[in-house]
């Protein structure tokens, strides 16, 4: 560990934030931990005194602004900030689940994300270069039938994670997303206890992937204890993918300049121009530039040339 930090960890109380408390705190930092079950974070906190604990539920401004004057009461400043609670919310086809339960799942895992990241800043100084991480995965990139409320707000993550990395800019303040990849935690239990009928192929894949996995959460944690490294200092507004993403090797630091200027690891529409060797990309690429020269000339409705390079790649 190259320095001692002062770190908040969102829903700590289990699965993938439960693991990078113990393991960041092993490291010696200080943690400020919260989540809605305060027996849990006490648990994790017991002989680890370099880990302070308080409930949150991070859908509720008043109590998210609270635990950061509790936090702000015990240290200067923040240099981290690892968002991980999250809900899976309802399971079922989108027209056949509780409409209530369907908004709190979007309240609680994007909401939630507005409202840390507003009340964790004052207490970042730019001149330390601090991060906010944010657990992302899930439907960012892919649908998620029968699961929609957790589908549509990992969408939802990427792009404000992506909106705060250029809207914090100016203060130094760089923010990303990481895709952990599956592990067995306890949020899968839901989907197990739905079954087949309601949880539909999301069903199937949480029941063959827990089949297969290795009980190991070193590869998370190790992509954690990378992005707030100095050596991750340069990038925003990404999401890493902990598993299939080359962070840590050479040739991502050597080029981690280039990677933060590229739109590599972010999400936009994949349109014709960036699949050159596709024949039916190819194909539409000439339709859409007759259709562009078409509107050309007139005063109004014209197609905006410089959309290719503002819509780039999506994976």
């Amino acid at each position: 560990m190259a320095s001692r930090k002062s770190i908040v960890i969102t829903g700590a109380s289990s699965g993938f934030g439960a693991a990078f408390a113990r393991a960041l705190a092993q490291d010696g930092h200080q943690l400020f931990i919260c989540a809605r079950r305060t027996d849990r974070l006490a648990e994790l906190a017991a002989g680890r005194p370099n880990i302070f604990y308080a409930h949150c539920d991070v859908s509720q401004e008043s109590e998210v602004k609270d635990f950061f004057r509790q936090v702000g009461e015990r240290t200067r400043s923040l240099d981290a900030v690892i968002h991980c609670a999250a809900i899976l919310g309802p399971l079922g086809t989108f027209d056949a689940v509780d409409s209530a339960e369907w908004l709190a799942a979007i309240s609680t895992n994007v909401l939630g994300i507005y409202l840390v990241a507003k009340h964790a800043v004052p207490l970042m100084r730019s001149t330390k270069r601090p991060r906010i991480l944010v657990l992302s995965g899930g439907g960012a990139f892919d649908p998620m039938p029968n699961v929609s409320a957790y589908g549509v707000s990992k969408a939802a993550t990427v792009r404000l994670v992506e909106t705060l990395a250029v809207e914090l800019k100016p203060r130094n303040i760089a923010v990303n997303a990481v895709a952990p990849g599956f592990a067995a935690t306890e949020i899968h239990q839901q989907t197990l206890a739905a079954g087949r009928q309601r949880g539909g192929e999301h069903f199937d894949k949480t029941v063959r992937l827990m089949s297969h996995w290795d009980d190991s959460m070193e590869v998370p944690i190790d992509c954690i204890r990378y992005m707030i490294s100095d050596r991750a200092a340069k990038l925003t507004g990404k999401t890493i993918s902990a598993r299939y993403d080359a962070w840590g090797e050479p040739e991502f630091d050597q080029h981690i300049d280039q990677i933060a200027a590229s739109p590599l690891y972010t999400t936009q529409r994949t349109i014709s121009e960036h699949l050159p060797n596709l024949p039916l990309a190819k194909t539409l690429a000439v339709a859409a530039e007759r259709k562009r020269k078409h509107y050309a000339g007139r005063a109004s409705n014209k197609f905006d040339r410089s959309m290719p390079n503002e819509v780039a790649l999506t994976k």
